[in-house]
């Protein structure tokens, strides 16, 4: 079996969002780019609550390298967090990371994020870099090694 197999079925797009079902499911990496609203964070994470591959979820991977602009409210990450309570109890052993760049805005609602996250049965991380990320989970770095949108240098 392909460590890193990604079939066409396992890769959601909107214009903003990626979702990428990795490795039957074992890694669900998530890509956000451009300009993001808390709207947006909501609705994908209620899209993805009710599908049947979390069963399978160890990591949870989400890469904001490429956002230009995040607009979300403390309370859109407060209904982000409750979205996200019933999925961490169907994988309650899951690890959940995010990589971010350094940005004052960002990173006050990443670490409003991480807060309210305590309670969820989720391991939660914060990385600056994609390398940490690859560190953290082999699945991502054997994602990227065999071309999954990002070259490590």
């Amino acid at each position: 079996m392909n460590l890193t197999s990604v079939s066409r079925e396992d890769i959601y797009r909107s214009n903003v969002i990626t979702d990428y079902w990795i490795n039957d499911g074992q890694l669900l990496l998530t890509r956000y780019t451009e300009f993001v609203t808390g709207e947006e964070l909501i609705q994908s994470a209620l899209r993805k609550s009710g599908d049947m591959r979390f069963d399978n979820v160890r990591y949870i991977l989400t890469d904001w390298t490429e956002v230009g602009r995040v607009q979300a409210s403390t309370e859109d990450i407060k209904a982000l967090v409750a979205c996200l309570r019933p999925i961490s109890q169907i994988c309650p052993d899951a690890k959940s990371a995010s990589i971010v760049k350094p940005d004052p805005q960002g990173n006050a609602l990443v670490a409003w994020y991480k807060y309210l996250a305590d309670d969820l049965s989720w391991q939660v991380e914060i990385f600056a870099s994609i390398e940490d990320a690859t560190v953290w989970c082999d699945l991502y770095r054997d994602f990227l090694r065999r071309g999954g949108g990002k070259c490590l240098s």
